[in-house]
């Protein structure tokens, strides 16, 4: 009898957690809009994941009708993950830029620390979010301006600001007010006479905000890299999106000519947000760098001292 019952709570959990891996696959492919799901689908990997623990205990207690079910829920959830770890990207020759995104928490980030960074990894390209008027100063303290030299900024209060610096000059500077937290782009001009278009984005996240504002957001920013025409050069896009792959909005931004840069190097999932909860890791990537019309070579998080985000950087070549 005890046995019988043990087999059936095993069989129980086993069937727990194939329908917890069937939520996350279903989260995953469906438009949400509800601010809840919206979150869940944040955790979409977590939740397929459960999949694998449905194979195990179902396999186990024999259970041969649940295991052909969960091994399936588990085999799509694999394909829908497994890409992100294939490098896919083709061989390409030109000019490299380094670019770093780098959301800064309210301006709270340590500013000597971050320069740092940006000089042990030969950083070209920054794109700062939440850039607060205090923290250009202390950034300019730190001596940033003297290795990028050239900047575009839209400082601002709590979430708001934005910035780009470059140790190229930047033309073509256009600030993209419909966002509620500022939007930028530039050309940089790289040296015999190459140029690459960079936008730096930051759309309101789902969570505490209307997730319709989000949505619209995300959507405008699609529609803006869309009408950039095919033939203008390499365009790289970088910012935290406050969206995974794992949402269908951002997909959207990667199909077609624009790819996440993570992707193309088959760098996987790479973690930047909540980078503050030590011992725990960064649980989700919501920060991202994307391009067209370029290949990127490497990308890597990185450590931002006193911020809640990890940095992202990535060596690319324009061209390809």
């Amino acid at each position: 009898m005890i046995a019988t019952w043990g087999v059936r709570a095993l069989i129980a959990l086993g069937w727990l957690a194939v329908l917890v891996g069937v939520f996350g696959v279903v989260l995953r492919f469906l438009d949400v809009q509800n601010q809840r799901l919206l979150v869940l689908a944040s955790a979409a990997p977590y939740l397929m994941a459960a999949a694998a623990v449905g194979v195990l205990l179902l396999g186990i207690t024999r259970h041969w009708i649940g295991f052909g079910v969960a091994l399936t829920v588990a085999a799509v959830a694999t394909l829908s993950q497994g890409p992100l770890y294939v490098a896919n990207s083709a061989p390409a020759s030109g000019p490299e830029l380094t670019v770093m995104q780098a959301n800064i928490w309210l301006g709270n980030a340590d500013a000597d620390s971050l320069v740092r960074q940006i000089r042990d990894r030969d950083v070209d390209v920054l794109t700062v979010d939440e850039l607060t008027p205090e923290a250009v100063d202390r950034l300019g303290t730190a001596g940033l301006e003297s290795t990028l030299p050239y900047s575009f900024l839209m400082p601002g209060g709590g979430g708001e600001g934005t910035g780009i610096w470059s140790r190229y000059p930047l033309t073509d500077k256009v600030h993209h007010s419909e966002f509620v937290l500022s939007a930028l782009s530039a050309r940089v001009e790289l040296p015999d006479g190459a140029s690459t278009a960079l936008y730096a984005f930051h759309p309101v996240p789902p969570w505490p905000s209307d997730p319709s504002l989000w949505s619209r957001e995300m959507d405008r920013i699609k529609a803006i890299l869309d009408a950039v025409p095919a033939d203008s050069g390499p365009v790289i896009v970088s910012g935290d999106f406050n969206s995974t792959r794992d949402h269908v909005k951002y997909r959207n931004l990667v199909t077609g000519r624009y790819r996440d840069a993570a992707d193309q190097v088959g760098a996987g999932i790479q973690n930047t947000y909540p980078a503050d909860r030590q011992p725990f890791p960064p649980m989700i990537a919501i920060d991202h760098i994307v391009t067209s019309g370029a290949q990127a070579q490497s990308v890597e998080s990185v450590v931002l001292t006193g911020s809640d985000h990890r940095g992202l950087v990535a060596r690319i070549t324009l061209g390809g």
